[in-house]
């Protein structure tokens, strides 16, 4: 669904999405058996990578509706006319739950565990299955496939820490209310 909104609706259109999106679905296509006459590739991992995960995606979607990026529905939330309506005030208590829900889903699945299912499990495993001098790999299994899961899967890994590093800048300036974490420039007096 994202993918081809992103690309037909202008204010959704954000590139480290799109790579984000187009490399997932390589990657699936990938473990899939895609490239590799129908044998299936690290799918050990599949579960966790396009399913745990995506857990922090729930509460996402209800905070993604409100967010600036989508000009109406965060019009018609802000609105003065609405702010102090009771219902408006139930979505907006909702729309808050929901963005703190996410943030701790997406830093414990994605921005901690994420990182460590790939470094400790994912691509020690796939490294070992494609170097394994005493095995052959399968016929149809072409080697760059798992050279290219091991990089891709490590790119995501460091764009999970990456998106949660922003989202812990976000927690940051919540939290500390007027320090943007930026060092103010003292004006020299004359």
């Amino acid at each position: 669904w994202d993918t081809p909104t992103s690309l037909l609706v202008p204010a959704l259109q954000d590139p480290l999405m799109l790579f984000h999106h187009v490399g997932m679905f390589l990657v699936a296509a990938t473990m899939s058996g895609a490239f590799s006459g129908g044998k299936m590739i690290g799918y050990y991992y599949a579960c966790y990578y396009f399913g745990v995960i995506e857990i922090s995606s729930i509460p996402l979607t209800y905070v993604d509706v409100f967010h600036p990026k989508y000009k109406y529905y965060f019009e018609w939330l802000n609105h003065k006319k609405n702010v102090n309506r009771p219902v408006m005030k139930v979505i907006q208590g909702v729309n808050e739950l929901c963005r703190i829900v996410f943030a701790i889903l997406f830093l414990i699945f994605r921005g901690v565990y994420f990182p460590y299912v790939t470094f400790k499990g994912t691509i020690p495993d796939l490294w070992h299955a494609y170097n394994d001098e005493t095995k052959q790999l399968p016929d149809g299994v072409p080697m760059w496939t798992g050279y290219f899961l091991i990089c891709f899967v490590s790119l995501f890994a460091l764009l999970q820490c990456y998106w949660g590093m922003l989202i812990l800048k976000q927690i940051y300036k919540m939290v500390v209310p007027g320090d943007s974490g930026k060092k103010k420039k003292k004006k020299k007096s004359n």
